[in-house]
């Protein structure tokens, strides 16, 4: 089993597929972003359909997730995720790559972008996940901000964390809920790892797919683009009627053959 042993002793799992163009990809599930979430909860899973003739795909498990293997510190944070991320490109020798994300993925691709941009080439973000009011998602209304959203699948890791047997007496609520306060709160809004003003500095071009939902709202997605120097949106995707996956699939293959 392939992990990344980390300096902290953290040890990250991580699979690399294919050859050709390398990407990062970026899983979705919140603190769980695992490469087995790509099947369970992404509508579009690039992980299975980008050709591996065409791309070399660098999956990982975040470092509370799946077959990573370690615990919560009073110090982890964004640049926690960003630098195991990192870590693992340079112990693959990657030196410059396309990024894939979804659901959180975007918002650890924004971090690597505003501290790493000339490792990556373009990035393709699905439903990114963000702080912001509600416009158009269906059947699933909310006053104001949705300061709920994250704090809700938030609470349920922590809750398994600390009543698992593997994490029990070495992990608890207090560091967990600080971990919660350095990713989410503390001033934290648009898409929590950065500010909407490091945003207007993102020259990398972009492919983002809009969310429709409480936690991956629409109006985080045209932000997005109406921020970044070079974004491209696509609104109308999932529920579109026959064929629409297909097509929003080759659109991200057609963009990301562009050589890194």
């Amino acid at each position: 089993m392939p992990l990344l042993q980390r300096p902290c002793g953290h040890k990250i799992y991580y699979e690399v597929k294919g050859r050709g163009i390398p990407i990062l990809m970026l899983a979705p599930g919140g603190m769980r972003s695992s490469i087995p979430k790509w099947e369970n909860t992404s509508k579009i899973n690039p992980w299975t359909t980008l050709p591996t003739a065409k791309f070399m795909m660098i999956g990982m498990d975040q470092r509370f997730a799946n077959r990573s293997i370690g615990r919560a510190r009073n110090s982890d944070g964004w640049e926690t995720f960003m630098d195991d991320q990192i870590a693992l490109l340079d112990h693959l020798e990657i030196k410059r790559c396309h990024i894939v994300g979804s659901c959180i993925g975007p918002s650890y691709a924004f971090n690597l972008l505003v501290h790493h941009p000339r490792r990556f080439g373009r990035c393709v973000m699905l439903q990114p996940i963000g702080l912001a009011r509600h416009t158009t998602e269906p059947h699933s209304q909310w006053a104001g901000l949705n300061h709920d959203a994250a704090w809700s699948w938030f609470s349920d890791f922590a809750g398994e964390r600390v009543t698992s047997k593997v994490y029990q007496g070495k992990e608890d609520y207090e560091t967990l809920n600080g971990l919660y306060e350095r990713m989410f709160q503390s001033g934290r809004e648009f898409v929590f790892s950065i500010t909407r003003d490091q945003a207007t500095r993102i020259a990398t071009p972009l492919l983002v797919f809009m969310g429709r939902d409480k936690s991956h709202p629409a109006e985080t997605s045209r932000q997005i683009c109406r921020l970044c120097q070079s974004a491209e949106l696509v609104a109308i995707w999932r529920n579109a009627g026959p064929g629409a996956l297909e097509k929003a699939e080759a659109r991200i293959e057609d963009f990301l053959s562009e050589p890194v």
